[in-house]
């Protein structure tokens, strides 16, 4: 970025303060997560704990469909004219709450077959339920408090909700684990619910601050919304693909120290992800004036997110000897795991530049033909490679499907420059 005037400047200087400021935010929330990890590691042991980490993968894949997309579409909505908030909000809210409802129902069948959490019956329907709700239903209002406050460009509020979040789920986990003794899966269901359920409960109330919702659907977001959730949906299939067919491959401590490792990649990747929404609502707001000055405005910000994302893949390969430290002597394999993925976040950041540009150019049908085929298509490698070689096999999928991702974006990015966004509608329009 070029600072060629005071104007220049003024505006770097508001950008930098914004990132500094949720990147803050974002890191004290992966310190916190961390924590909570390294608590239920060490007190559940690597069974329950790998139990745990793949029920949690099978819940990440449906808490991308819960809303179909909606909140991404409030963000860019409202940056584009703000007055339109309560239509999106009330679009959010009936998504949200009909996808949510048969997701949770879905759940409830397919965990207790396929993941009996307790020999008890009843426990294992009850600890479903909790899980369910919690990683889904009250994760997901906690999420539309931040992206209401981010879609007006207020990342100060958005910021203390994060915190606040992280910090009840830490909260529950030094309780749970060091105060009432937590092992089980079933025990930790409950604290988890109630760190979320104080969290959604101060999230409805930051909500409630930005106005009444009209509760409507907006007919021209749907399409969009779901080629939105779909890109998430397919990218949580690959992205937990490795982890449910380690499950059945290797032993307890590897998958335990993978999920830990992933983890630890996905928490470096907090501050690309900080960079980049604050960036959105601008770059939906600059869409208006044309794709070329979208790719101008991408282009500037890819060296930002590469420096950010090697930094980031730096700082984590250093802290790796202090890893035991947190998470016990017991998980053998987590340092060199650690190590070999964490470079991972670099073609992450720099592919996640060009994906942002064209969902905040309402181009969702392009980003969702590339993360779709992609994810659709690296899925099924991932798991033919970690059934294959293990381990190995699941980070060397990785590698290779978040390269050629980054590559696919930019070239679609390259193509779109000149292309006004008119098959996908940034006008407000709503119905009923």
């Amino acid at each position: 970025m070029r600072l060629t005037s005071r104007l220049d400047f003024g505006r770097f200087t508001q950008l930098l303060g914004s990132y500094i400021a949720s990147g803050g935010a974002l890191l004290t929330s992966s310190v916190a997560m961390l924590l909570t990890f390294g608590l239920l590691a060490r007190h559940m042991g690597h069974e329950q704990f790998a139990l745990n980490a793949t029920i949690t993968a099978l819940t990440n894949v449906g808490v991308q469909i819960c809303g179909l997309g909606s909140q991404e579409s409030l963000v860019r909505r409202v940056a584009q004219k703000p007055s339109f908030y309560p239509e999106m909000l009330g679009h959010v809210h009936i998504l949200n709450l009909a996808s949510g409802l048969v997701l949770v129902l879905i759940g409830m069948i397919a965990i207790p077959l396929a993941l009996p959490i307790s020999d008890n019956l009843t426990v294992t329907l009850t600890s479903t339920a909790l899980i369910l709700v919690t990683n889904i239903v009250l994760l997901k209002i906690i999420w539309l408090a931040t992206n209401s406050y981010i879609a007006h460009s207020d990342f100060a509020t958005a910021n203390k909700i994060e915190i606040l979040f992280a910090a009840l789920r830490m909260l529950a986990a030094v309780l749970g684990c060091m105060v009432f003794n937590v092992t089980t899966v079933a025990e930790w269901a409950v604290w988890n619910f109630a760190a979320h359920a104080v969290a959604a409960g101060v999230a409805i109330a930051a909500i409630s601050r930005l106005g009444k919702p009209k509760f409507l659907i907006v007919r021209d977001e749907i399409r969009i919304g779901i080629m939105f959730a779909s890109q998430f949906f397919f990218k949580a299939v690959r992205g937990n693909a490795d982890i449910l067919v380690l499950s059945a491959v290797v032993g307890s401590e590897v998958l335990s120290s993978y999920s830990i490792a992933r983890r630890l990649m996905e928490a470096s990747y907090m501050s690309v992800e900080a960079f980049n929404r604050i960036l959105y609502p601008g770059s939906a707001a600059v869409a208006l004036k044309g794709m070329s000055h979208v790719f101008t405005r991408a282009k500037r910000m890819a060296m930002v997110t590469i420096c950010i994302g090697i930094t980031s893949a730096c700082i984590v390969w250093l802290i790796t000897p202090l890893l035991p430290l947190l998470f016990g002597k017991d998980y053998t394999s987590l340092e060199w795991l650690n190590r070999s993925l964490c470079w991972a976040v670099i073609p992450i950041a720099f592919g996640a530049t060009a994906l942002e540009a064209l969902g905040a150019s309402g181009l969702q049908s392009i980003r969702a033909k590339i993360t779709n085929i992609s994810s659709i298509v690296g899925a099924g490698l991932v798991a033919l490679a970690t059934w294959q070689a293990g381990i190995i096999g699941a980070m060397t999928g990785i590698y290779a499907i978040e390269i050629t991702i980054a590559i696919l974006a930019w070239r679609a990015l390259l193509r779109a420059r000149s292309v006004e966004p008119s098959a996908e509608p940034s006008r407000c329009t709503a119905g009923n």
